[in-house]
């Protein structure tokens, strides 16, 4: 059984956390760096926006002595700033006898508002509210630095107004109110009613069309540029909706969006919507974000947040590099109670594009996709020098096989990524480990080397299945050019892989590959082994591999464990190291195999495979694992190795 997951990977994987969830290829990639809180004054601080105006960018947030709940005491403050970085109190309002909270901007005919729905309260903070004595409010400026009085929003009686949006000369929010104006039962639930408000000056709004009849809750509208309407609809504790609807708004489609999100942002960066919010992770609630694409949400990133925590900002200072505000109770004060602070962080798309590479050996263009950290894409000079990931694709597949978790984990660290595509599916004579595809991989990486700040002290190499093949291979040929090098669940042995798959579409590729079966001649064997890691895998000796394969491959995949383990004992033999014995192999090749008597070390769980193991061997700088798990690949494992190899191995090793 695999464990749950208890023990979290880094604190840089913890907040930055990956969902293991597949996703298009026209997922971004995108870097969180400059983590920082910005706001706390021993209050409770909570509810953020952010909007740039005039030039300056502008940050509203709730603060609170008396806590999270409805309190007059209450106020919202505004910060602004030049550069995201320093801030300054240049607003702070509160409403007499109510709880305000919420703020949300809008630059509307001239002016900055700031929305806030406000709970009727009184002298005291009330056991019980009624949302049917709800009331928006807003403050406005021209110039950022004087701001009107808080002013009552007409038609918002009974309504909580929550996030602003605008198409043409309209202004729209999300009022939920209760079903008829009901009086029972007080404050919220599921007998509420979303309703879409509209206005044509920012002060005075009226019912504009009823979106949702039930469980009504915090909506986020969003125009495109035809001004059709895109919504994210908390729905209480349920699956939160994506809702479309097109002018006059008054017909709605709604998709269920599969998981719950608390405070939604709904916004454009570049060409893609994005969405962000309060999640339901293992962990615990996370501010996360997502890309919505088509109609699905992949969720890309979990921000430093835990208990009271959300509700984001966004400003996009272009189409690759943005800003995010949120609120936590992640951190603690010096008595070790929670603190509920205010957050940002700067985000940074990466771009990938294809690029082709002359081949030192037969001079055709080879492509190959090179994934660039954003701050590096239009201005390669004057960097500091990064990594380089060399990912290699699986058997059936060429470059356009993405690896998206472990693309993921690279733009996370900022460093380059590059899938070459070394001839593509395994089906050729060119390809499947040829000296061709081997130069390929070679000459891609010499290119990118030339014309990008790589640290050639840190180039790295991982690949899964056929990808782990020619990891393998290209460590035993060419040990001196990786730094540090992953290969999961990887064919070792070609002719033994072969005798397995001989009836099946792996056989008819492998003979395409080599000519016909293994023992159909001298030459087409020596093909065989021309192509294989074990044929020179003793050089390998140097290089600090990483060989990986789950205990149920060859049962429910397709590469048995043993060409992993005859993999690691190559070296091993070459270094004089104990191997992996045929006793302990038979044990472990049954489909739930495990070693009878068990070197210390050899079974534990490892928190950066998430994995329980069964066998863990070392030989100079290669290590073997047999993990819980199947054909497959564990992209946290694969960059925690690199974590851990920052330099090559030195003469004397």
């Amino acid at each position: 059984m695999v464990k749950p997951k208890l023990v979290l990977l880094l604190l840089l994987c913890n907040w930055l956390g990956i969902l293991a969830k597949s996703a298009t290829a026209e997922e971004p990639l995108v870097r969180i760096t400059n983590i920082r809180r910005v706001f706390h004054n021993g209050q409770h601080n909570a509810f953020t926006d952010l909007i740039q105006y005039q030039g300056r960018f502008y940050l509203a947030f709730r603060s609170c002595p008396d806590g999270h709940m409805v309190h007059p005491t209450s106020s919202i403050i505004v910060l602004a700033s030049n550069d995201l970085r320093a801030w300054e109190k240049i607003h702070q309002f509160s409403v007499p006898l109510r709880d305000v909270r919420d703020p949300h901007f809008l630059e509307f005919q001239g002016r900055l508002f700031v929305y806030t729905g406000t709970w009727y309260c009184g002298e005291t903070s009330p056991t019980t509210r009624d949302l049917n004595q709800h009331l928006g409010y807003c403050t406005y400026t021209t110039d950022g630095v004087h701001w009107s009085n808080p002013q009552m929003l007409e038609g918002t009686f009974g309504h909580y107004v929550w996030r602003a949006s605008k198409w043409g000369d309209q202004a729209y929010l999300c009022g939920r109110r209760k079903i008829e104006f009901d009086i029972r039962p007080k404050g919220e639930g599921p007998d509420v009613e979303s309703v879409m408000l509209a206005s044509n000056d920012g002060l005075i709004w009226r019912k504009h069309s009823l979106f949702q009849e039930s469980q009504g809750d915090e909506t986020a509208f969003q125009f495109d540029e035809l001004g059709n309407l895109l919504a994210v609809a908390r729905r209480g504790r349920d699956s939160a909706e994506l809702l479309r609807s097109q002018a006059p708004y008054t017909e709605w489609q709604r998709t269920d969006l599969g998981q719950y999100i608390g405070g939604p942002l709904l916004t454009r960066w570049g060409q893609n919507w994005f969405v962000g919010g309060r999640m339901n992770t293992p962990t615990g609630p996370r501010t996360s974000l997502s890309w919505l694409i088509d109609d699905q949400l992949f969720t890309f990133a979990q921000l430093p947040s835990d208990g009271d925590n959300s509700y984001p900002g966004f400003v996009a200072r272009d189409d690759h590099h943005a800003t995010i505000s949120w609120y936590s109770s992640h951190e603690r004060d010096s008595n070790g109670h929670p603190i509920t602070a205010i957050y940002m962080a700067d985000l940074q798309k990466s771009s990938r594009a294809k690029i082709t590479v002359p081949s030192s050996m037969d001079s055709s263009l080879q492509a190959s996709y090179l994934t660039v950290p954003a701050d590096i894409e239009h201005n390669a000079n004057g960097h500091e020098a990064r990594p380089l990931v060399v990912s290699l694709h699986s058997w059936s597949a060429n470059l356009e096989q993405r690896q998206i978790e472990l693309e993921r984990l690279i733009a996370q660290r900022g460093w380059f990524c590059l899938q070459p595509d070394f001839r593509g599916i395994n089906q050729t004579p060119e390809a499947c480990g040829s000296q061709l595809a081997q130069q390929d991989i070679l000459d891609a990486v010499d290119w990118v080397v030339k014309h990008y700040p790589i640290d050639s002290d840190r180039i790295y190499l991982t690949g899964v299945s056929g990808g782990g093949h020619m990891t393998l291979l290209m460590n035993a040929r060419f040990p001196e050019r990786w730094t540090a090098s992953s290969a999961w669940v990887g064919i070792s042995d070609l002719a033994a892989w072969y005798e397995r798959h001989h009836a099946d579409k792996y056989g008819e590729m492998m003979k395409l590959v080599c000519g016909g079966q293994p023992n159909d001649s001298p030459k087409v064997r020596e093909d065989y082994s021309a192509r294989s890691p074990l044929s020179y895998l003793s050089q390998a000796k140097k290089v600090a591999l990483d060989i990986a394969a789950g205990i149920h491959d060859g049962h429910s995949g397709s590469v048995p464990i043993r060409h992993s383990i005859d993999a690691f004992n190559s070296i091993a033999a070459s270094l004089g190291a104990p191997q992996v014995s045929e006793s302990e192999i038979t044990q472990l090749s049954t489909d739930d195999g495990r070693l009878v008597n068990p070197n210390d070390g050899d079974q534990g769980f490892d928190p950066r495979f998430e994995r329980e193991f069964y066998l863990r061997r070392t030989a100079g700088r290669s290590r073997l694992t047999i993990f819980e798990g199947g054909h497959e690949g564990i992209a946290s494992a694969a960059m925690a190795w690199f974590d851990a190899h920052p330099t090559r191995a030195t003469e004397k090793e």
